[in-house]
């Protein structure tokens, strides 16, 4: 196949690693650059000098002989670059999150749709593969019936300036909670403080109910004194950790579990036949994981669906979820964390 010709919007904090991937891989070309800051362009006059640059997103746009192009610009900016990049016939990768609300994650949804043009988002750690490891052990029931799960990505910043600790983290963990349970999210509760800034969230605790009585809790926070990227799933039959920080061993299973389906030994001829808790501690199993960088797996997918016409794993529907729920969640810490109704997001059935 040709190779697609890319533009990347947005050479910031991100932006680079999109640059350097879309350099290496054979069946990509990235032909122009683009942002704002004409100092962060230097990079990529320095690094990689047959490159176009520019300032004015509209030259990359504007270029009928690119195919597609990378947004990796703030948040607010999505939805505007996304929709003039599928406006002008090409296929777009979008960073996470989407858009800010659902309404204009429909509307650029929609826009491709009509314009017959490929829409990804850059939920990068669908292509982690202990994600990728993590949904397999859940499909074939490795940890039995998942009873609830929690997560923290807390560290001692970095702070941004466009997006509170919610937008900026949990669009991670949400993303992995709702494409490894096939369950429907039902409600979201949350609460967070500002305690740097008065308009900015900086540390937040998010409750989502799902169905089939899971219950899930995520604490994000740029005010710990750790860095701390740890999920934990709790089965009826064995537990699962992944932790991202960790130099190896990054996905551990843990045969472990109570139950009070028989009486324990303790209980036996009690006066009123009390059932005891039965804890089982066995084995703890560290599943192999293949090493391969997350962010060049999901730049190699988009490039296939793009090449091959294919629906991408992480597109517009199953990013619509993860906005529903950031959204959601937003609301809920308006309202002092009353509970918000998300059952009307699209099922994960609907998505694929």
């Amino acid at each position: 196949m040709e190779r697609l010709r890319l533009a990347l919007l947005g050479v910031g904090y991100w932006g680079p690693n999109y640059a350097r991937l879309l350099h290496e891989l054979h069946d990509a070309e990235l032909v122009w650059a683009c942002d704002l800051d004409s100092e962060a362009l230097e990079l990529i006059r320095l690094r990689y000098p047959a490159v176009n640059v520019s300032t004015d997103p509209e030259s990359a746009l504007a270029d009928t002989s690119v195919d597609a192009v990378v947004v990796a610009t703030p948040t607010s900016t999505h939805a505007p670059l996304s929709l003039a990049a599928i406006q002008s016939g090409k296929h777009v990768l979008c960073e996470k999150p989407l858009a800010p609300t659902s309404e204009e994650s429909v509307e650029v949804i929609e826009a491709a749709r009509e314009a017959g043009v490929v829409l990804m988002v850059g939920h990068t750690f669908i292509f982690n593969p202990a994600v990728r490891r993590m949904r397999e052990l859940l499909e074939t029931g490795e940890l039995g019936q998942v009873l609830y799960c929690h997560s923290a990505r807390t560290a001692l910043g970095p702070i941004r300036r466009d997006v509170n600790a919610l937008w900026d983290l949990a669009p991670h963990d949400v993303s992995i909670l709702l494409h490894l349970l096939d369950e429907q999210p039902l409600y979201v509760s949350a609460h967070g403080e500002r305690y740097l800034r008065d308009n900015t969230e900086d540390v937040v605790f998010v409750t989502l109910r799902m169905t089939n009585r899971i219950l899930v809790n995520l604490h994000l926070s740029w005010l710990d004194p750790y860095k701390v990227r740890r999920m934990t799933f709790i089965g009826d039959r064995k537990m699962m950790i992944f932790d991202d920080v960790a130099a190896d061993e990054k996905l551990r299973v843990y045969d472990k579990g109570a139950s009070y389906e028989a009486p324990a030994e303790e209980a036996r001829g009690a006066a009123y036949g009390e059932y005891g808790a039965i804890l089982r501690d066995g084995d703890i199993v560290i599943p192999k994981v293949r090493s391969a960088e997350p962010l060049r797996e999901q730049i190699s997918h988009f490039l296939d669906c793009c090449q091959q016409g294919l629906t991408p794993e992480t597109d517009g529907m199953s990013a619509l979820r993860v906005v529903g729920v950031l959204e959601a969640a937003s609301e809920s810490m308006r309202r002092d964390g009353e509970q918000i109704d998300v059952s009307w997001l699209p099922s994960r059935t609907k998505i694929t």
